[in-house]
Protein backbone atom coordinates (compact mmCIF):
# COMPACT_ATOMS: atom_id res chain seq x y z
CA UNK A 1 0.00 0.00 0.00
CA UNK A 2 1.08 3.36 -0.88
CA UNK A 3 0.74 6.50 2.21
CA UNK A 4 -0.05 9.72 1.79
CA UNK A 5 0.59 12.43 4.38
CA UNK A 6 -1.66 12.84 6.87
CA UNK A 7 -4.14 15.87 7.07
CA UNK A 8 -7.25 17.07 8.38
CA UNK A 9 -10.75 16.11 8.16
CA UNK A 10 -13.47 18.35 8.27
CA UNK A 11 -16.98 17.71 9.69
CA UNK A 12 -19.06 21.24 9.88
CA UNK A 13 -17.82 23.05 12.54
CA UNK A 14 -15.59 20.14 13.43
CA UNK A 15 -11.86 19.63 12.51
CA UNK A 16 -10.40 16.39 13.29
CA UNK A 17 -6.91 16.15 14.14
CA UNK A 18 -5.42 12.95 12.30
CA UNK A 19 -2.24 12.05 14.09
CA UNK A 20 -2.39 8.41 14.71
CA UNK A 21 -3.02 6.89 17.94
CA UNK A 22 0.03 4.68 18.94
CA UNK A 23 0.06 1.25 17.51
CA UNK A 24 -1.14 0.02 21.04
CA UNK A 25 -4.56 1.96 20.73
CA UNK A 26 -5.89 -0.32 18.85
CA UNK A 27 -5.87 -4.25 19.94
CA UNK A 28 -4.39 -6.88 17.95
CA UNK A 29 -6.41 -8.78 15.63
CA UNK A 30 -5.92 -11.64 17.76
CA UNK A 31 -7.02 -10.23 21.34
CA UNK A 32 -10.55 -9.12 20.15
CA UNK A 33 -13.91 -10.87 20.64
CA UNK A 34 -15.09 -13.32 18.73
CA UNK A 35 -18.38 -13.58 17.14
CA UNK A 36 -20.46 -14.62 14.55
CA UNK A 37 -21.24 -11.68 11.72
CA UNK A 38 -24.19 -11.89 10.26
CA UNK A 39 -23.96 -9.75 7.48
CA UNK A 40 -24.20 -11.06 3.36
CA UNK A 41 -21.03 -12.85 2.29
CA UNK A 42 -18.22 -10.87 1.18
CA UNK A 43 -16.19 -13.29 -1.59
CA UNK A 44 -12.45 -12.98 -1.79
CA UNK A 45 -12.29 -9.81 1.03
CA UNK A 46 -9.38 -11.23 3.33
CA UNK A 47 -10.39 -11.95 6.96
CA UNK A 48 -7.84 -10.40 9.10
CA UNK A 49 -9.87 -8.78 11.63
CA UNK A 50 -13.54 -10.20 12.98
CA UNK A 51 -15.77 -8.78 10.59
CA UNK A 52 -18.59 -7.54 13.44
CA UNK A 53 -15.78 -5.55 14.93
CA UNK A 54 -15.17 -3.56 11.62
CA UNK A 55 -18.95 -3.27 10.99
CA UNK A 56 -19.38 -1.83 14.60
CA UNK A 57 -16.97 0.69 14.33
CA UNK A 58 -17.85 1.64 10.87
CA UNK A 59 -21.78 2.30 12.71
CA UNK A 60 -20.02 3.87 16.07
CA UNK A 61 -18.16 6.68 13.30
CA UNK A 62 -21.42 7.14 11.90
CA UNK A 63 -23.36 7.47 14.67
CA UNK A 64 -20.45 10.16 16.10
CA UNK A 65 -20.56 12.43 12.92
CA UNK A 66 -23.74 13.71 13.88
CA UNK A 67 -22.91 14.41 17.42
CA UNK A 68 -19.51 15.29 17.35
CA UNK A 69 -19.02 19.39 17.82
CA UNK A 70 -15.95 20.30 19.73
CA UNK A 71 -13.13 21.63 17.57
CA UNK A 72 -10.83 20.96 19.64
CA UNK A 73 -11.32 17.10 20.23
CA UNK A 74 -8.98 14.27 19.31
CA UNK A 75 -9.64 11.56 16.52
CA UNK A 76 -12.72 9.38 17.37
CA UNK A 77 -11.55 6.23 19.04
CA UNK A 78 -13.74 4.39 16.01
CA UNK A 79 -12.17 6.46 13.78
CA UNK A 80 -8.08 5.78 14.56
CA UNK A 81 -9.32 2.43 14.83
CA UNK A 82 -10.65 1.85 11.13
CA UNK A 83 -7.48 3.69 9.76
CA UNK A 84 -4.88 1.18 11.90
CA UNK A 85 -6.87 -1.68 10.12
CA UNK A 86 -6.66 -0.15 6.75
CA UNK A 87 -2.76 0.57 7.45
CA UNK A 88 -2.10 -2.97 5.54
CA UNK A 89 -3.33 -4.02 2.08
CA UNK A 90 -6.11 -6.97 3.43
CA UNK A 91 -7.46 -4.50 6.01
CA UNK A 92 -8.01 -1.40 3.65
CA UNK A 93 -10.11 -4.43 1.43
CA UNK A 94 -11.83 -5.21 4.83
CA UNK A 95 -12.98 -1.49 6.00
CA UNK A 96 -13.60 -0.56 2.71
CA UNK A 97 -16.12 -3.84 2.42
CA UNK A 98 -17.52 -3.03 5.77
CA UNK A 99 -18.97 0.32 4.80
CA UNK A 100 -19.80 -0.77 1.60
CA UNK A 101 -22.44 -3.68 3.19
CA UNK A 102 -23.07 -1.83 6.92
CA UNK A 103 -23.78 2.08 5.87
CA UNK A 104 -27.76 2.02 5.79
CA UNK A 105 -29.67 3.47 3.12
CA UNK A 106 -31.87 5.98 5.67
CA UNK A 107 -29.07 7.59 7.22
CA UNK A 108 -28.05 11.20 5.56
CA UNK A 109 -24.72 11.08 6.78
CA UNK A 110 -23.51 7.94 5.34
CA UNK A 111 -21.77 8.87 2.42
CA UNK A 112 -20.11 11.67 4.17
CA UNK A 113 -18.75 9.58 6.86
CA UNK A 114 -17.10 6.81 3.88
CA UNK A 115 -15.18 10.16 2.76
CA UNK A 116 -14.22 10.58 6.36
CA UNK A 117 -12.58 7.42 6.41
CA UNK A 118 -11.19 7.42 3.42
CA UNK A 119 -9.40 11.08 3.47
CA UNK A 120 -6.69 9.70 6.04
CA UNK A 121 -6.57 5.80 4.83
CA UNK A 122 -3.23 5.08 3.14
CA UNK A 123 -3.70 5.92 -0.56
CA UNK A 124 -4.53 2.53 -2.03
CA UNK A 125 -2.12 1.40 -5.20
CA UNK A 126 -3.66 1.01 -8.66
CA UNK A 127 -3.74 -2.61 -8.34
CA UNK A 128 -5.16 -3.32 -4.73
CA UNK A 129 -8.38 -0.55 -6.16
CA UNK A 130 -8.68 -3.35 -9.96
CA UNK A 131 -8.17 -5.85 -7.68
CA UNK A 132 -11.12 -4.23 -5.25
CA UNK A 133 -13.14 -3.90 -8.64
CA UNK A 134 -13.05 -7.35 -9.40
CA UNK A 135 -13.91 -8.70 -6.18
CA UNK A 136 -17.14 -6.51 -6.01
CA UNK A 137 -18.01 -7.68 -9.44
CA UNK A 138 -17.90 -4.09 -11.32
CA UNK A 139 -20.02 -4.44 -14.79
CA UNK A 140 -22.50 -2.89 -16.81
CA UNK A 141 -25.25 -5.85 -16.00
CA UNK A 142 -25.56 -4.90 -12.68
CA UNK A 143 -27.84 -1.93 -13.45
CA UNK A 144 -30.56 -4.20 -14.74
CA UNK A 145 -30.48 -6.85 -12.24
CA UNK A 146 -33.92 -7.48 -11.07
CA UNK A 147 -32.91 -8.32 -7.29
CA UNK A 148 -30.16 -5.81 -6.58
CA UNK A 149 -29.24 -4.19 -3.12
CA UNK A 150 -29.29 -0.46 -3.58
CA UNK A 151 -27.68 0.08 -0.30
CA UNK A 152 -24.47 -1.87 -1.78
CA UNK A 153 -24.86 0.08 -5.42
CA UNK A 154 -25.00 3.19 -3.65
CA UNK A 155 -22.25 3.14 -1.22
CA UNK A 156 -19.87 1.31 -3.64
CA UNK A 157 -20.69 4.22 -5.82
CA UNK A 158 -19.27 6.67 -3.14
CA UNK A 159 -16.51 4.77 -2.62
CA UNK A 160 -15.36 4.75 -6.04
CA UNK A 161 -15.59 8.43 -6.24
CA UNK A 162 -13.50 8.62 -3.20
CA UNK A 163 -11.26 6.63 -5.05
CA UNK A 164 -10.89 8.89 -7.56
CA UNK A 165 -10.67 11.48 -6.03
CA UNK A 166 -7.58 10.44 -4.41
CA UNK A 167 -6.06 9.23 -7.16
CA UNK A 168 -4.63 10.91 -9.85
CA UNK A 169 -3.15 10.63 -13.61
CA UNK A 170 -1.95 7.21 -14.92
CA UNK A 171 -3.06 5.99 -12.04
CA UNK A 172 -6.74 7.32 -12.04
CA UNK A 173 -6.59 5.79 -15.98
CA UNK A 174 -5.68 2.94 -15.00
CA UNK A 175 -8.18 2.15 -12.27
CA UNK A 176 -11.17 3.19 -15.07
CA UNK A 177 -11.10 -0.21 -16.44
CA UNK A 178 -14.00 -0.76 -19.29
CA UNK A 179 -15.76 -3.08 -16.35
CA UNK A 180 -15.78 0.07 -13.81
CA UNK A 181 -16.80 2.34 -16.38
CA UNK A 182 -19.77 0.64 -17.82
CA UNK A 183 -20.61 -0.12 -13.95
CA UNK A 184 -20.83 3.83 -13.64
CA UNK A 185 -22.46 4.43 -16.91
CA UNK A 186 -25.03 1.71 -16.95
CA UNK A 187 -27.10 3.45 -13.71
CA UNK A 188 -27.19 6.58 -15.90
CA UNK A 189 -28.37 5.01 -19.14
CA UNK A 190 -31.28 2.30 -16.98
CA UNK A 191 -31.98 5.59 -14.94
CA UNK A 192 -32.11 2.94 -11.89
CA UNK A 193 -33.14 4.20 -8.16
CA UNK A 194 -31.99 8.14 -8.01
CA UNK A 195 -29.37 7.68 -5.17
CA UNK A 196 -27.42 4.97 -7.31
CA UNK A 197 -27.75 7.00 -10.49
CA UNK A 198 -26.86 10.13 -8.47
CA UNK A 199 -23.67 8.81 -7.12
CA UNK A 200 -22.44 7.03 -10.18
CA UNK A 201 -22.69 10.81 -11.62
CA UNK A 202 -20.62 12.11 -9.21
CA UNK A 203 -17.89 9.32 -9.05
CA UNK A 204 -17.73 9.96 -13.18
CA UNK A 205 -17.29 13.76 -12.50
CA UNK A 206 -14.05 12.74 -10.11
CA UNK A 207 -12.82 10.19 -12.31
CA UNK A 208 -12.75 12.95 -14.79
CA UNK A 209 -10.32 15.43 -12.88
CA UNK A 210 -7.34 13.42 -15.18
CA UNK A 211 -8.18 14.47 -18.70
CA UNK A 212 -7.73 11.21 -20.39
CA UNK A 213 -10.68 10.09 -18.49
CA UNK A 214 -12.44 12.63 -19.21
CA UNK A 215 -11.91 11.85 -23.38
CA UNK A 216 -13.38 8.11 -22.53
CA UNK A 217 -16.14 9.08 -20.27
CA UNK A 218 -17.06 12.10 -23.05
CA UNK A 219 -16.69 9.47 -26.29
CA UNK A 220 -18.33 6.44 -24.52
CA UNK A 221 -21.69 8.70 -23.92
CA UNK A 222 -21.63 9.94 -27.40
CA UNK A 223 -22.32 6.57 -28.52
CA UNK A 224 -25.10 6.73 -26.51
CA UNK A 225 -28.39 7.90 -29.09
CA UNK A 226 -29.20 10.36 -26.57
CA UNK A 227 -26.63 11.13 -23.95
CA UNK A 228 -27.99 10.03 -21.20
CA UNK A 229 -27.18 13.64 -18.93
CA UNK A 230 -29.24 15.47 -21.65
CA UNK A 231 -31.96 13.49 -19.94
CA UNK A 232 -31.31 13.73 -16.47
CA UNK A 233 -30.05 17.52 -16.56
CA UNK A 234 -34.49 18.08 -17.17
CA UNK A 235 -34.39 16.83 -13.52
CA UNK A 236 -32.76 20.29 -12.11
CA UNK A 237 -35.87 21.66 -10.62
CA UNK A 238 -38.05 18.60 -10.28
CA UNK A 239 -40.27 18.15 -6.91
CA UNK A 240 -38.82 15.08 -5.98
CA UNK A 241 -35.22 16.08 -4.40
CA UNK A 242 -33.33 12.88 -4.73
CA UNK A 243 -33.83 13.45 -9.03
CA UNK A 244 -33.46 16.65 -7.94
CA UNK A 245 -30.21 16.31 -7.06
CA UNK A 246 -29.22 13.85 -9.99
CA UNK A 247 -30.66 16.91 -12.28
CA UNK A 248 -28.28 19.17 -10.80
CA UNK A 249 -25.08 17.44 -10.73
CA UNK A 250 -25.67 16.54 -14.63
CA UNK A 251 -26.66 20.03 -15.54
CA UNK A 252 -23.58 20.96 -13.76
CA UNK A 253 -21.36 18.59 -15.85
CA UNK A 254 -22.52 19.20 -18.81
CA UNK A 255 -21.55 22.71 -18.10
CA UNK A 256 -18.28 21.63 -17.00
CA UNK A 257 -17.18 19.06 -18.04
CA UNK A 258 -18.67 16.81 -20.58
CA UNK A 259 -19.87 19.35 -23.42
CA UNK A 260 -22.01 18.59 -25.77
CA UNK A 261 -21.56 20.24 -29.06
CA UNK A 262 -24.63 22.20 -30.29
CA UNK A 263 -26.33 22.43 -26.42
CA UNK A 264 -25.71 26.06 -24.67
CA UNK A 265 -24.34 26.47 -21.72
CA UNK A 266 -27.04 27.00 -19.05
CA UNK A 267 -26.01 30.74 -18.16
CA UNK A 268 -26.23 31.67 -21.73
CA UNK A 269 -30.48 30.72 -21.64
CA UNK A 270 -31.45 31.23 -18.29
CA UNK A 271 -33.60 33.91 -17.61
CA UNK A 272 -32.50 36.44 -15.23
CA UNK A 273 -34.55 39.41 -15.49
CA UNK A 274 -36.01 39.50 -11.81
CA UNK A 275 -33.18 38.12 -10.21
CA UNK A 276 -31.28 41.28 -8.33
CA UNK A 277 -29.15 39.70 -5.58
CA UNK A 278 -27.34 35.86 -6.24
CA UNK A 279 -25.12 33.45 -4.53
CA UNK A 280 -21.53 35.13 -4.94
CA UNK A 281 -19.54 33.22 -7.29
CA UNK A 282 -16.68 35.27 -7.03
CA UNK A 283 -16.73 35.17 -3.33
CA UNK A 284 -16.98 31.10 -2.81
CA UNK A 285 -14.81 28.49 -1.23
CA UNK A 286 -13.46 26.03 -4.38
CA UNK A 287 -15.32 23.13 -4.47
CA UNK A 288 -18.76 24.41 -4.34
CA UNK A 289 -20.65 24.24 -7.05
CA UNK A 290 -23.73 26.95 -7.89
CA UNK A 291 -26.68 27.03 -10.19
CA UNK A 292 -26.70 28.78 -13.51
CA UNK A 293 -29.58 31.36 -11.70
CA UNK A 294 -26.81 32.15 -8.64
CA UNK A 295 -29.74 30.36 -6.00
CA UNK A 296 -28.64 26.87 -5.32
CA UNK A 297 -25.88 25.21 -4.18
CA UNK A 298 -24.55 21.78 -3.81
CA UNK A 299 -21.04 20.40 -2.38
CA UNK A 300 -19.92 17.09 -3.48
CA UNK A 301 -16.46 17.89 -1.68
CA UNK A 302 -14.73 16.54 1.44
CA UNK A 303 -14.19 19.93 2.45
CA UNK A 304 -16.59 22.06 3.75
CA UNK A 305 -17.41 24.64 1.50
CA UNK A 306 -18.57 28.36 2.09
CA UNK A 307 -20.35 30.89 0.16
CA UNK A 308 -21.97 34.50 0.58
CA UNK A 309 -24.91 36.66 -1.07
CA UNK A 310 -24.26 39.52 -3.19
CA UNK A 311 -25.73 42.24 -1.84
CA UNK A 312 -24.98 43.49 2.01
CA UNK A 313 -27.40 45.03 4.21
CA UNK A 314 -26.47 47.43 7.32
CA UNK A 315 -29.66 48.38 9.28
CA UNK A 316 -32.91 47.44 9.48
CA UNK A 317 -34.69 44.23 9.43
CA UNK A 318 -34.07 41.91 6.50
CA UNK A 319 -35.23 37.97 5.64
CA UNK A 320 -34.68 35.41 3.33
CA UNK A 321 -35.57 31.78 3.07
CA UNK A 322 -34.04 28.22 2.36
CA UNK A 323 -35.52 25.43 0.73
CA UNK A 324 -33.64 22.23 2.21
CA UNK A 325 -33.16 19.50 -0.90
CA UNK A 326 -30.93 16.97 1.39
CA UNK A 327 -31.10 16.39 5.28
CA UNK A 328 -27.37 16.44 6.08
CA UNK A 329 -25.32 19.00 7.70
CA UNK A 330 -25.20 22.59 6.22
CA UNK A 331 -24.88 25.86 8.14
CA UNK A 332 -26.97 28.47 6.71
CA UNK A 333 -27.09 32.13 7.95
CA UNK A 334 -25.21 35.05 8.00
CA UNK A 335 -21.99 36.43 7.88
CA UNK A 336 -19.85 39.75 7.52
CA UNK A 337 -16.97 40.44 4.95
CA UNK A 338 -14.50 39.20 8.21
CA UNK A 339 -15.94 35.53 8.11
CA UNK A 340 -13.16 33.17 7.81
CA UNK A 341 -13.71 30.26 5.01
CA UNK A 342 -11.66 28.04 6.07
CA UNK A 343 -12.55 24.92 3.55
CA UNK A 344 -10.52 22.53 4.02
CA UNK A 345 -10.03 23.38 8.17
CA UNK A 346 -13.87 22.61 8.42
CA UNK A 347 -14.56 26.52 9.18
CA UNK A 348 -17.43 27.97 7.96
CA UNK A 349 -20.57 30.13 8.95
CA UNK A 350 -20.99 30.28 12.35
CA UNK A 351 -17.31 29.09 13.24
CA UNK A 352 -15.91 32.69 14.18
CA UNK A 353 -16.85 35.75 16.07
CA UNK A 354 -18.44 37.41 12.79
CA UNK A 355 -21.13 34.71 11.81
CA UNK A 356 -24.20 33.15 12.66
CA UNK A 357 -25.47 29.77 11.43
CA UNK A 358 -28.48 27.10 11.98
CA UNK A 359 -27.86 23.81 11.34
CA UNK A 360 -30.63 21.62 11.40
CA UNK A 361 -29.32 18.35 10.89
CA UNK A 362 -28.15 18.26 13.92
CA UNK A 363 -30.16 20.62 15.58
CA UNK A 364 -27.97 23.45 16.72
CA UNK A 365 -26.76 27.02 16.62
CA UNK A 366 -23.96 28.21 15.62
CA UNK A 367 -21.66 31.30 16.50
CA UNK A 368 -17.99 31.59 17.64
CA UNK A 369 -17.55 27.77 16.78
CA UNK A 370 -19.67 27.08 19.60
CA UNK A 371 -22.89 24.89 19.37
CA UNK A 372 -26.31 25.67 20.90
CA UNK A 373 -29.09 23.02 21.04
CA UNK A 374 -32.21 23.59 19.61
CA UNK A 375 -35.21 22.17 20.78
CA UNK A 376 -38.13 24.02 19.51
CA UNK A 377 -38.66 22.07 15.84
CA UNK A 378 -37.23 18.43 15.06
CA UNK A 379 -34.17 17.90 12.50
CA UNK A 380 -34.73 19.42 9.17
CA UNK A 381 -35.57 17.03 5.54
CA UNK A 382 -36.07 17.28 2.45
CA UNK A 383 -38.65 19.94 1.10
CA UNK A 384 -38.72 22.05 4.32
CA UNK A 385 -38.22 25.85 4.21
CA UNK A 386 -35.60 27.34 6.52
CA UNK A 387 -36.44 31.13 7.36
CA UNK A 388 -33.49 34.04 8.15
CA UNK A 389 -34.53 37.12 9.54
CA UNK A 390 -32.21 39.43 10.97
CA UNK A 391 -33.41 42.73 12.81
CA UNK A 392 -30.09 45.29 13.23
CA UNK A 393 -32.49 48.03 15.41
CA UNK A 394 -33.58 45.51 17.43
CA UNK A 395 -30.14 43.36 17.46
CA UNK A 396 -31.34 39.97 17.16
CA UNK A 397 -31.64 37.12 14.43
CA UNK A 398 -34.31 34.78 14.36
CA UNK A 399 -34.34 31.27 12.42
CA UNK A 400 -37.34 29.42 11.56
CA UNK A 401 -38.29 26.00 9.93
CA UNK A 402 -41.40 25.80 8.09
CA UNK A 403 -42.64 29.55 9.89
CA UNK A 404 -41.69 27.61 13.62
CA UNK A 405 -39.50 29.98 15.15
CA UNK A 406 -36.54 29.42 17.02
CA UNK A 407 -35.27 32.26 20.28
CA UNK A 408 -33.86 34.76 18.92
CA UNK A 409 -30.20 35.34 19.11
CA UNK A 410 -28.26 38.11 20.07
CA UNK A 411 -24.19 37.37 20.44
CA UNK A 412 -23.45 37.74 16.86
CA UNK A 413 -24.19 41.92 17.54
CA UNK A 414 -21.36 42.12 20.33
CA UNK A 415 -18.65 42.13 17.85
CA UNK A 416 -20.43 43.10 14.60
CA UNK A 417 -23.63 45.47 13.89
CA UNK A 418 -24.09 45.94 10.35
CA UNK A 419 -22.70 44.44 7.00
CA UNK A 420 -24.05 41.15 6.79
CA UNK A 421 -24.64 38.87 4.42
CA UNK A 422 -27.03 36.11 3.83
CA UNK A 423 -24.63 32.90 3.66
CA UNK A 424 -24.04 29.06 3.88
CA UNK A 425 -21.72 26.58 4.36
CA UNK A 426 -22.08 22.89 3.10
CA UNK A 427 -20.78 19.11 4.02
CA UNK A 428 -20.16 16.77 1.38
CA UNK A 429 -23.21 15.66 -0.91
CA UNK A 430 -25.34 18.62 0.60
CA UNK A 431 -27.78 20.91 -1.72
CA UNK A 432 -30.26 24.21 -1.04
CA UNK A 433 -32.05 26.90 -2.71
CA UNK A 434 -32.31 29.96 -1.56
CA UNK A 435 -35.03 32.98 -2.04
CA UNK A 436 -33.87 36.00 -1.52
CA UNK A 437 -37.57 37.69 -2.30
CA UNK A 438 -37.77 37.01 -6.31
CA UNK A 439 -40.38 34.67 -5.58
CA UNK A 440 -42.75 34.68 -2.99
CA UNK A 441 -41.85 33.53 0.54
CA UNK A 442 -43.57 30.58 2.14
CA UNK A 443 -43.19 31.69 5.90
CA UNK A 444 -42.53 35.28 5.80
CA UNK A 445 -42.38 36.89 9.61
CA UNK A 446 -45.79 38.61 10.65
CA UNK A 447 -45.16 40.58 13.88
CA UNK A 448 -42.18 43.41 12.04
CA UNK A 449 -41.76 45.09 8.81
CA UNK A 450 -39.10 43.47 6.77
CA UNK A 451 -37.01 44.06 3.21
CA UNK A 452 -36.17 41.45 0.76
CA UNK A 453 -32.33 41.18 -0.97
CA UNK A 454 -34.50 41.15 -4.54
CA UNK A 455 -36.11 44.20 -4.11
CA UNK A 456 -33.04 46.57 -2.94
CA UNK A 457 -30.24 44.72 -4.86
CA UNK A 458 -28.58 45.71 -8.11
CA UNK A 459 -26.59 43.52 -10.19
CA UNK A 460 -25.11 44.59 -14.16
CA UNK A 461 -25.87 41.70 -16.54
CA UNK A 462 -21.96 40.69 -16.33
CA UNK A 463 -22.56 40.05 -12.61
CA UNK A 464 -25.56 37.96 -13.16
CA UNK A 465 -23.45 35.46 -15.33
CA UNK A 466 -23.07 32.50 -13.28
CA UNK A 467 -20.52 30.88 -15.69
CA UNK A 468 -18.53 27.74 -15.79
CA UNK A 469 -15.84 27.56 -13.25
CA UNK A 470 -13.56 26.73 -16.31
CA UNK A 471 -14.34 29.81 -18.60
CA UNK A 472 -13.55 32.07 -15.25
CA UNK A 473 -10.56 30.81 -14.91
CA UNK A 474 -9.80 31.32 -18.82
CA UNK A 475 -11.37 34.83 -18.00
CA UNK A 476 -8.99 35.35 -15.67
CA UNK A 477 -6.02 34.53 -17.54
CA UNK A 478 -6.66 36.61 -20.42
CA UNK A 479 -7.36 39.71 -18.37
CA UNK A 480 -4.93 42.56 -17.31
CA UNK A 481 -3.93 42.92 -13.66
CA UNK A 482 -3.36 45.92 -12.26
CA UNK A 483 0.25 46.50 -10.52
CA UNK A 484 -1.48 47.19 -6.99
CA UNK A 485 -3.85 44.68 -7.49
CA UNK A 486 -3.94 42.27 -4.30
CA UNK A 487 -1.81 39.40 -5.63
CA UNK A 488 -4.93 36.65 -4.01
CA UNK A 489 -8.24 38.14 -5.63
CA UNK A 490 -6.47 40.21 -8.22
CA UNK A 491 -10.11 42.49 -7.42
CA UNK A 492 -9.05 45.07 -5.11
CA UNK A 493 -6.19 47.19 -4.26
CA UNK A 494 -3.38 46.27 -2.14
CA UNK A 495 -3.63 48.31 0.96
CA UNK A 496 -2.54 45.81 3.86
CA UNK A 497 0.77 44.87 5.85
CA UNK A 498 0.96 41.77 7.69
CA UNK A 499 2.84 41.95 11.22
CA UNK A 500 5.02 41.10 12.41
CA UNK A 501 6.59 39.71 8.89
CA UNK A 502 5.57 42.50 7.25
CA UNK A 503 4.55 40.54 3.50
CA UNK A 504 1.99 43.22 1.70
CA UNK A 505 0.44 42.63 -1.42
CA UNK A 506 -3.21 41.90 0.15
CA UNK A 507 -6.81 43.38 -0.16
CA UNK A 508 -8.62 43.79 3.25
CA UNK A 509 -11.17 41.54 2.57
CA UNK A 510 -8.46 39.03 1.20
CA UNK A 511 -6.69 39.42 4.58
CA UNK A 512 -9.90 39.69 6.78
CA UNK A 513 -9.97 35.08 6.08
CA UNK A 514 -6.09 34.79 6.80
CA UNK A 515 -4.55 33.24 9.98
CA UNK A 516 -0.86 33.27 8.55
CA UNK A 517 0.74 34.98 5.89
CA UNK A 518 0.78 33.12 2.59
CA UNK A 519 3.85 33.80 2.12
CA UNK A 520 5.58 33.39 4.92
CA UNK A 521 3.19 30.60 7.07
CA UNK A 522 3.97 33.12 9.94
CA UNK A 523 0.94 33.70 12.02
CA UNK A 524 -1.12 37.17 11.81
CA UNK A 525 -0.76 39.11 14.93
CA UNK A 526 -1.91 42.47 13.40
CA UNK A 527 -3.12 44.33 10.25
CA UNK A 528 -1.75 47.79 9.06
CA UNK A 529 -3.89 49.22 6.43
CA UNK A 530 -1.50 51.80 4.02
CA UNK A 531 -3.07 54.47 2.04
Amino acid sequence: METKPRCTVEVMGTCWCKDMAPEDAFEPPGTLASSTSAMEPRVGVPKVVDPVIVDQLVLELLTLIASFVDNDEESPVSLVKLHVIADKEEGWFQVVSSMVHVIPMEDPLGPSAITIVFDDCPLPSKDSVIKLTQLFGLCGQRATTGDMNVRVERNICVVLGCIADKLAGPNSVAVLTEDTLEYMLSFLIVRREPCIVLFALIALEKFAHTTENKLTIKKRLNREDENPLLILERLAECDDYPWRQVGFCAKWTLDNLFIVEGRPLSYEVVDMSPINAILNSQDVSEYLKISCDGLEARCDSYSFESVRCTFQVNSGSWYYECLIVTPGVMQIGWATKSSHFLNHEGYGIGDDLYSLSYDGCRKLIWHEAKPSPVTEVPGWKPGDIVGCLIDMDMREAIFSLNGERLKPCTELFETTRQGFFAAASFMAFQQCRFNFGHEPFRYPPTDRAFDCFNDHGYLTDEEKKVVPRRIYLEQLRCSSVREDSCTLCFDDDACCVLEPCMHRGFCSLCTAQLKECPMCRAAILNVRYET
